[in-house]
Order: structure tokens, then C-alpha cells, then sequence
């Protein structure tokens, strides 16, 4: 059977359906939406204004967004962490990690701190660096200006962490409009600059992320070297990329921000490729001196060469955590090509970045593996509180800290606005969201069901920020 994934990038084709449950959340009394490029499709024709739509250079260096296009973003980006957390709900719990817990105080947090830094950013680079910061991922790789990062400035900051106040009842529907513009426009202008395309989101151009030059995509498929399936060098790379995979997740509190997919690119040989970041070493986290004793890079690049014709294939998405799936699910039988590329540091020049043969991947999969062991057992030994404080820093600070980084404004937000410190009503929130089974029932079903996301008033002032505690 030949692949048919390309059917999939005509226009009028709705794609497949990855998985059989619905969406309302603020369209009640209409049909439900489903996933995927149907899905895009539905929330875009709903939409009250063009924000959902290619959109233009001057669009972006629009300071603020208006009440309905605000609302736009609201509606779409709670479909959009719907359709992308019901593929894989099941990651929410850890047997070690209290997941659930940091997450939802880790979003709110970044709803009440982050409009601050952004804002200060965008002062201090202006909005040609911001545009700048996203066009920065198209020349490299092992970069977080990745689907994950960028999209979660709009998605968790915003989205996640508006509904989870909501849900708490410490705000109400009309309050920080101000703040919540401050968020959603970076994001939007980091999207922009990296993807180009007038799309913000991989969702909206039927989960492609395809954001490579020309010029670094050619050396790369340069550097592939054939590992036919059942081959040992196909054995070896697979088993460094799921190692080196643990491990980034690990590193990142068993969170996705460790991993970044880009693709799918169309080789010469009408092979796809996979360009996939492992963030295996972050040296922002004090719990990450274990890879340093193992000498673990910041990040493994590894290309995977995909047979989609082997395979059938007949959708491939690329969606916005950065992650990709197939129909068929399983793709790893069709890898015939390969390659692994090592970033040592977050800032090491793109000249630096090199490759190791596959055939010479042994000694490093054994670092990898003693550092996850090592990481393990540090993590076993540290209590709840402090496994939910390093899950924040990982959320709050680790989401944005590529733009900082970037925008050569972390020292800066360290030192002036104690980035690093938390928020005194988070703190005392550590204390509710265990009650009444907040953090892992309530949140969950106001996330998932779109529920949560409640709109702006169509009247409310767009300078509004909050200005009564009760």
C-alpha cells in the first residue's frame, strides 16, 4: 500500500482522526470539534476575527490584541492543549514526581510573573529582537526556540495558568487583559519570526513545522548514514535515542520541555526526516551536576530518516509540545537513515556543533545511562516540597528561559525581578491545590473539557489588570 500522507497538505482534506473524543469547551450547543487538521479547520471557521488566519508582518507589530481576537486565541489555543494532551494524558502522573501539583502552580505562577519579563524583553530588544529571537531556530538546532517553548508562553503562561486562577477563584473572567496581551503578543511574535509563514502554531498548517533554511537542512541530510532496520547500527541509534530521550525528560521533571521535534522535511530520495533535540544537560538546574560528572552535553541532535513509503504512511503531525505521530503509530521499524550531532553547550556556536558515528555512540549512551541512574537517585531522596519547587523552576523559569537567554535579558531578570523567587500568593496556593482535589481532578476537567477557559467580556477594557482583592 503506497503512503498517502501527502493528501493530508491539500486543502480541502480533513485529515484522519488520531483518537475518538470530542471538544466543546466555550462552544456549547454546537457540535463538537474534533482533533486535528478537522479540528483547525472548525475553530478557525468559528473564530470572530482574522487573528487565526496567515498573518502579516504588520499584524504582529501590533502592540495589543483586540477583545475578540483575544478571544480567538483564548477559544483556539484551549482546543489546541486539548487536541495535543489527550494523545498523551497518561504522562500527567509520575510514580516519583508530583507532576500534577508543580504544573498547575508553575502555570499560575507564570500568569502573574511573566507579563513583567516579557515586557521588559520586548523594551529592552524591541519587537524587531523578539521577531528575531524565533528566526534564530531556523539556522540552528540543539535550540529551545523550539514548538514546546514558544507555544507555551501562549498555551501554559497564558491558557493553562488564566484557567487554573479561574478555577481557584482568585480572578475573575475581565481581570489582567493587560498582562494577558503582554503574553500572548511575544508569543505570537516569536512564532512569526520563527515560522515565517504567516501560521503561528504547527496546528494551523496541518501540524508541519517546518521552519529549517535550506542550507543547514542540506548538510544535515549529508550526514546520514544508512541503518537499514534489523542492522546493529539501527539497533544502536534507536537505543541511544530512547536513552538519551529518558534522560531529557528526566532532567526536565518528567516533562516534554526536553524534547523538540521539527519536521517533517522531504528528502532528496522522497524519504522524511525527523530533526529531533534531546535537552539531556541543562545547566540552569542544580540537579543536572550528575550529566556533568558523566560529561552529558546540553543536547543530542539525532536525525531520524523515515521510509514513509515502507510504511504506508498516511499522516504524519509534528504538533506544538514538539512531538511527532504517525498512522500507522509505530515508525521506528521504517527508519533506514540516521544521525546524532552534539551541542555542548546552550550557547556553543553552530561552527562547534558536531558529529559522532553511530558506530561510536557506546561510550555515550553509557554516560547517559549512569547519569540517569545518578538522577534518579537524587531525585529519590528529595522530599515533596522540594520535588514541586525544581518542577516550577522547570515550568516557570524553563519556558521562557530560551527567549531570556536569547535576548540577553536572563541576567537581568535575575537580578531586578527576582526570577528565581516565588510569587507569596503561589506559595500560599501550595496549601489549596491539594484540597478537594484541585490539582488533580478540578484543574484536569477544566483543562481538558475547555471549560476553564472563560472569555473576556466583549466590553472590557483592554488596559484592565486587577485591581480589588476579595
Amino acid at each position: 500500500m503506497a503512503a498517502k500522507y501527502t493528501q493530508r497538505y491539500e486543502s480541502n482534506d480533513n485529515g484522519l482522526r488520531f483518537q475518538e473524543l470530542t471538544y466543546t469547551g466555550n462552544f456549547v450547543g454546537l457540535e463538537p470539534v474534533p482533533d486535528g487538521i478537522l479540528g483547525d479547520r472548525i475553530m478557525k471557521s468559528r473564530a470572530q476575527s482574522h487573528v487565526l488566519e496567515q498573518v502579516s508582518e504588520a499584524d504582529v507589530r501590533v502592540d495589543d490584541f483586540t477583545i475578540p481576537e483575544l478571544n480567538d486565541l483564548n477559544n483556539y489555543l484551549a482546543w489546541n492543549i486539548w487536541d495535543v494532551l489527550v494523545m498523551r494524558a497518561t504522562e500527567g502522573a509520575s510514580g516519583m514526581i508530583p507532576r500534577q501539583e508543580y504544573e498547575i502552580l508553575a502555570m499560575m505562577h507564570e500568569f502573574y510573573r511573566w507579563p513583567e519579563l516579557l515586557r521588559m524583553t520586548t523594551d529592552e530588544v524591541g519587537v524587531d529582537g523578539v521577531i528575531a529571537i524565533g528566526a534564530s531556530a531556523r539556522q540552528e538546532i540543539g535550540t529551545k526556540v523550539n514548538c514546546v517553548h514558544d507555544w507555551s508562553i501562549g498555551a501554559v503562561g497564558f491558557g493553562m495558568g488564566r484557567c487554573g486562577l479561574l478555577a481557584l477563584e482568585v480572578i475573575e473572567a475581565n481581570d489582567y487583559i493587560e498582562e494577558s496581551n503582554t503574553i500572548l503578543k511575544f508569543m505570537q511574535r516569536v512564532q512569526w519570526g520563527k515560522r515565517q509563514d504567516g501560521w503561528i502554531l504547527n496546528s494551523q498548517n496541518r501540524y508541519r513545522c517546518q521552519i529549517h533554511e535550506p542550507a543547514l537542512l542540506d548538510k544535515l541530510a549529508m550526514l546520514l548514514e544508512r541503518c537499514e532496520p534489523g542492522s546493529p547500527s539501527h539497533d544502536q541509534l534507536i537505543r541511544f535515542n530512547a536513552a538519551a530521550e529518558l534522560l531529557s525528560f528526566l532532567d526536565h521533571f518528567d516533562c516534554r520541555l526536553g524534547l523538540g521535534d521539527t519536521g517533517p522535511y522531504r528528502l532528496a530520495n522522497g524519504n522524511l526526516l525527523i530533526i529531533r533535540d534531546l535537552f539531556c544537560n541543562e545547566d540552569a538546574y542544580h540537579w543536572s551536576d550528575v550529566c556533568d560528572h558523566e560529561n552529558v552535553p546540553h543536547c543530542y541532535t539525532v536525525l531520524l530518516e523515515i521510509d514513509a513509503e515502507a510504511m504506508a504512511l498516511e499522516e504524519i503531525r509534528v504538533n506544538d509540545i514538539s512531538t511527532t505521530f504517525t498512522r500507522p503509530k509505530n515508525y521506528i521499524p521504517h527508519v533506514v537513515g540516521g544521525a546524532v550531532l552534539v551541542r555542548e553547550k546552550w550557547d556553543t556556536p553552530m561552527g562547534e556543533v558536531y558529529p559522532v558515528s553511530i558506530a561510536e555512540l557506546g561510550p555515550r549512551l553509557t554516560g547517559i545511562q549512569n547519569a540517569t541512574f545518578k538522577l534518579y537517585s537524587k531525585l529519590a531522596r528529595m522530599c515533596r516540597r522540594q520535588l514541586i519547587t525544581n518542577g516550577m523552576y522547570v515550568y516557570y523559569v524553563g519556558m521562557i528561559l530560551p527567549h531570556l537567554r536569547k535576548a540577553g535579558t536572563y541576567d537581568k531578570a535575575c537580578a531586578d525581578y527576582q526570577l528565581w523567587e516565588i510569587d507569596q500568593r503561589i506559595s500560599n496556593y501550595y496549601y489549596d491545590i491539594t484540597k478537594r482535589g484541585f490539582a488533580k481532578t478540578t484543574v484536569p476537567n477544566k483543562i481538558f473539557s475547555g471549560a476553564g477557559y472563560l472569555p473576556f467580556g466583549e466590553n472590557a477594557d483592554r488596559r484592565r489588570s486587577k485591581y480589588l482583592w476579595s
